[in-house]
């Protein structure tokens, strides 16, 4: 491997993994309590979140410059760790009382925030002033509201990507303006992109996947839901639905392209970088990955990579399917354990970040995307395309993604243990421990077990 390409693998890997999980120091807490100042005149709140890299940075322009159009709030915004990690700091937090006032979250934490009884629905402060919300995404207001009342604020969106070398595509004949379409024709393009050695050992594989949570994607693509009740909309969860036709087939599908040399198995990638930096290395082609690592991953390249042209497409599903593409997104949650005062300071916050001119820098600097459609318009969104027409791809899918429950995060308490059945599912079919439909089977009773019980502790 060329010191170049090496150093290049470096860069991308501490850029990755910072926006995957964070890089940056953990802020500490200072001594100043949050709340009014001396003078009962500016507020201070504490903004907790998860992003670092590219986004972490473009988080902190933003709260600064807030800070500085105004002097009724001051934010003080702090990383916490992954998106687990601040989950977890936040549920244990919630019997002191020593909570942020405003928590930046991922949607699979929304149920298990409703149920804390921690939250200041959105739709109390949006009712009291008719706060208009005709300009922001229908469908990402719908993933945050569950008996027509919309709990957290939709901050930005993200889709998941296929990421693919030109290169390597043009090297064996692919047409590098057409990436495939479904994962039948994924594992057509691998098999010309397989590569082995005088041994017969795989050197390059086609496409890298990880340990994750891609057969959400694949059912959303299908417009199969993940749960029962309208994935959790109509009716709290009792159910999984994912061992159906479609996450049969794409287990088969996974199990028999890893066997076979033609997908390379990644393992959890906790960074979210594994994939894209087997890329980097030549062991791959292809990998999924999602738009908010858009802006890190060109960032790293923009140096020049040798043998490197990264492209994007839609994230390819099972044959077949309807093209749409799952929502993931980040939302503002006012915690109701604060001050009074405190709340209402972090409604103007939330509705400053609302506008479009602040979605539309957050595009741009980081490759989420904007909830307000307004922002697509503005000069800081129109520039990052024109600079870097990849984001294209994704505001795209965005755009035109279906406002259907398939194409919403499950709502779901219990998410991150459903999630664990899974990829110990998975784990357990890539290891030859169990077949494929029997790994399936047996991650949807465990994670039957685990929302029943998750319910009953909630009822009781």
């Amino acid at each position: 491997m060329s010191k170049h390409r090496a150093l290049l693998i470096l860069v991308l890997f501490a850029l990755l993994a910072a926006t995957a999980c964070g890089g940056g120091e953990e802020a500490t807490p200072t001594g100043e309590t949050p709340g009014a100042g001396p003078s009962g005149g500016t507020v201070t709140i504490d903004l907790w979140h998860s992003e670092s890299a590219a986004n972490g940075d473009t988080l902190e322009r933003l709260a600064s410059r807030y800070n500085s159009s105004q002097d009724e709030v001051r934010v003080r915004s702090s990383y916490q760790g992954t998106t687990g990690e601040i989950m977890a700091k936040l549920l244990a937090s919630l019997d002191s009382g020593q909570v942020p006032a405003i928590a930046l979250l991922v949607e699979a934490d929304a149920q298990m925030m409703i149920d804390s009884g921690a939250v200041a629905p959105i739709q109390d402060f949006i009712d009291r002033e008719d706060y208009d919300l005709s300009d922001l995404n229908e469908t990402l207001i719908r993933s945050y509201t569950t008996e027509d009342k919309l709990w957290g604020m939709p901050f930005s969106a993200a889709t998941g990507l296929l990421y693919y070398n030109k290169v390597t595509f043009r090297e064996v004949g692919l047409d590098p303006e057409r990436p495939p379409r479904d994962l039948e024709e994924v594992r057509q393009y691998s098999e010309k992109i397989l590569k082995r050695d005088s041994s017969g050992q795989v050197v390059r594989s086609g496409i890298a996947i990880d340990v994750r949570d891609w057969i959400r994607y694949v059912l959303a693509e299908h417009d199969d839901l993940f749960v029962d009740n309208n994935n959790g909309y109509d009716g709290r969860a009792t159910k999984v639905l994912f061992n159906n036709d479609t996450g049969r087939w794409f287990f088969q599908w996974w199990h028999d392209t890893v066997d076979e040399g033609l997908a390379f198995n990644v393992g959890r990638n906790p960074t979210y970088a594994d994939g894209l930096l087997a890329i980097v290395s030549g062991r791959v082609a292809m990998t999924f990955s999602y738009s908010a690592a858009l802006r890190s991953v060109v960032d790293a390249l923009e140096a020049g990579a040798e043998g490197v042209e990264i492209g994007v497409g839609a994230l390819p599903g099972v044959p077949g399917g309807t093209g749409a593409s799952l929502l993931i997104n980040r939302g503002l949650w006012i915690i109701n354990l604060r001050p009074e005062e405190e709340q209402e300071a972090a409604w103007k916050f939330v509705k400053w970040l609302m506008e479009p001119e602040q979605q539309a820098e957050w595009f741009a600097g980081t490759g989420y995307l904007p909830v307000n459609h307004s922002a697509v318009d503005l000069p800081a969104a129109k520039d990052v395309i024109a600079k870097y027409p990849l984001f294209q791809v994704p505001l795209d899918l965005y755009l035109n993604s279906p406002a259907t429950p398939a194409a919403l995060y499950a709502l779901l308490g219990p998410f991150w243990r459903v999630d664990e059945a899974l990829y110990q599912g998975v784990e357990a079919m890539l290891s030859g421990v169990k077949d494929p439909v029997q790994a399936l089977e047996d991650a949807a009773a465990e994670s039957n077990q685990i929302i029943e019980e998750y319910n009953q502790r909630v009822k009781d």
